[in-house]
Order: C-alpha cells, then sequence, then structure tokens
C-alpha cells in the first residue's frame, strides 16, 4: 500500500512538474507595466528587465530616435478580462533601427525591416539595450493557440511564429499568416500545429506576433489584436521520434537529390514524407507506396538545415537534412 500510495505521489508530481514546466507568462496580457525610458508607454510585462511579453515601446524614447510607440495596451477590443495587446505596425527612425534591427535574426532569419509592429516573449534590459528571446519552457507541446482581430494595410498579412529550442537549436517550430480583415467577424482563434524535428528536451520557448509580414514589404498602419495565448500538452505517450533503422537515407549532405531505402521487404510499409524547413514549413509531401527506394528531389529549395519526417502510421522516424 506504501509503494502504491508513493507510485501515486510520483505520478502526480510528475505531472505538475510537467503542467508548471508548460505555463506561458501573462497569457491574457492582463498585467502591464509603466515603461522606465518612456512614460507615455506601457509593456505586457512586470517591468525592466523581466521575463514577459516585450516590445520596443522604449525606442520611443529621444536618444533612440524617437520612434514611435508600436504595442498598446487595449481596453476597448477585449477577448477576456480587460485588456489585450494592441499592436500596429510603424515606421521607426533610422537611429532606432540601427539597434534593433539584428535582433529579427533568431525569430526571422535575417534583419528587421524598417517598420516594426511586433511582441514577443522573453527579457529586454532597457538600460543596457539587451535582450534575451524565449521564456524558459521544457514541456514538449502540440499546438500554441491565441485569438486575434486583424485590421491589415492594403494587402499586408499579419504572422506568429513559434520554436522550441534548446540551447538555440529548433526542437519544433509552426507558423501562423493571415491577410484577412477580422473587422466585421470580431475574434478569431489560430492554433498552430507544432511540427517537431528533434528528439530533444526544449529549454525555451520563442513566440512573436507581428502586424505584419516578416519576410515581404511590411505596410505602416497594420494593426492586430492579440488576447489569451494558450498552449496544448500532448494526450498519450509522445512518440514522435521513434527510432527506425530499417530506413536509410543518401546522400547527407545533398545537392537536393535524395534517396530513401527501406532496407527489410518483411517489415516495409506505406509511408507518408513530408520535409520542413527550420520554421516548421512543410515544404514537400509525398507518399511512399512501400517502395523499396523511393527518390526525393528539393533541389529547387534555398540550401540550409531542413527535417525530413517518415510516417507508417504506427511510428515516426525524423531524419536532418543538409542541403548544399
Amino acid at each position: 500500500m506504501k509503494k502504491l500510495k508513493y507510485l501515486i505521489s510520483s505520478v502526480i508530481f510528475l505531472l505538475l512538474s510537467n503542467l508548471a514546466n508548460a505555463q506561458l507568462i501573462n497569457q491574457g496580457f492582463e498585467t502591464w507595466s509603466n515603461d522606465m525610458a518612456v512614460p507615455t508607454a506601457m509593456n505586457p510585462n512586470n517591468g525592466n528587465n523581466t521575463t514577459g511579453w516585450c516590445e520596443y515601446n522604449y525606442f520611443n524614447y529621444a536618444p533612440m530616435g524617437s520612434s514611435p510607440i508600436s504595442v498598446k495596451r487595449c481596453t476597448d477590443t477585449v477577448h477576456s478580462g480587460n485588456y489585450s495587446a494592441r499592436i500596429q505596425t510603424q515606421v521607426y527612425s533610422s537611429t532606432s533601427w540601427n539597434i534593433y534591427k539584428n535582433w529579427g535574426i533568431p525569430f526571422i532569419g535575417h534583419i528587421y525591416s524598417d517598420t516594426l509592429g511586433i511582441l514577443f516573449n522573453g527579457n529586454v534590459n532597457e538600460l543596457a539595450i539587451t535582450y534575451v528571446p524565449g521564456i524558459p519552457f521544457t514541456q514538449k507541446i502540440t499546438q500554441f493557440s491565441f485569438y486575434y482581430q486583424y485590421k491589415p494595410s492594403g494587402n499586408d498579412t499579419a504572422e506568429c511564429r513559434v520554436m522550441l529550442v534548446n540551447h538555440r537549436s529548433p526542437v519544433a517550430g509552426g507558423r501562423f499568416k493571415t491577410n484577412i480583415s477580422t473587422a466585421s467577424s470580431g475574434w478569431q482563434q489560430a492554433t498552430i500545429n507544432l511540427t517537431y524535428v528533434s528528439s530533444q528536451t526544449p529549454d525555451t520557448l520563442w513566440v512573436l506576433f507581428s502586424a505584419s509580414s516578416l519576410d515581404r514589404n511590411p505596410k505602416p498602419g497594420s494593426v492586430l489584436w492579440v488576447d489569451d495565448a494558450s498552449v496544448t500538452l500532448p494526450t498519450g505517450i509522445f512518440q514522435m521520434f521513434e527510432k527506425n533503422d530499417n530506413i536509410q537515407m543518401y546522400p547527407n549532405p545533398t545537392n537536393g537529390i535524395i534517396s530513401l531505402v527501406q532496407q527489410s521487404q518483411a517489415i516495409r510499409k506505406q509511408q507518408i514524407i513530408e520535409i520542413y524547413n527550420l520554421i516548421g514549413e512543410k515544404i514537400y509531401s509525398a507518399v511512399n507506396n512501400q517502395q523499396s527506394e523511393f527518390t526525393i528531389d528539393i533541389s529547387n529549395q534555398p540550401k540550409g538545415i531542413y527535417f525530413l519526417n517518415l510516417t507508417d502510421g504506427e511510428t515516426s522516424n525524423t531524419k536532418k537534412i543538409i542541403l548544399q
């Protein structure tokens, strides 16, 4: 009986530990603090040099270039509670842009444009003008969800990018994009399904909201409201990365032409083949109907690292591809 009680207690402790490590900070955007450098601005966190939601309001400060405020506490467009976050794309001054432009590299792989309407989770130190992206997060999750309203300027596109990392190496990721105005339909829920590219346990969750496209020309004036973010824990046993030595892939590194070989005919099965880039976008999909060798061509993709996921209905196997 004592052993049973101990086992039950251990399971409960493990479950509570996992839940504790899968919590977002200020997920309803109810906590806001005065900006120490910009008295007219507020930030959705507990103050300077604290971990939570961060943006670039303090670049409104004169020494930083007197750029306009891009994120504000909103009271009139709220999904639940008292507040939401209102993100508006603004044109920043050259002074402030030269300070923050490289901050976009961890999130989007290149420097930010000279317009900005971005909210991300992390830690910003206004005095040191430094930041650390992401919040501590050690639980594998399947989905990231939030409520939003969007008012694009022209044909602009709002985005949300999510990534789980381990020592800054990608574990899982996904992205949501929309160019549809929701002014007449109210709050919508967006759900991002995370694609896993590594079996490692994450240590950090990166989330970034943008009122404009991060890869094309952003349009000043686009507004994105966000509220009530949440995550979904996996149900049952997580089996995304079961080892399968029956499948071989070559050559790797590759010029884009890859062969997959199922060595044992006795356990040969139909496979769904999907390839993802580093931010979780699917760039290739095919079905192998029990062929012993299957050829893939991704030579039209940019050079870099990709992840190939093979699923046969029972197990999944993920392999890293280096495209040269």
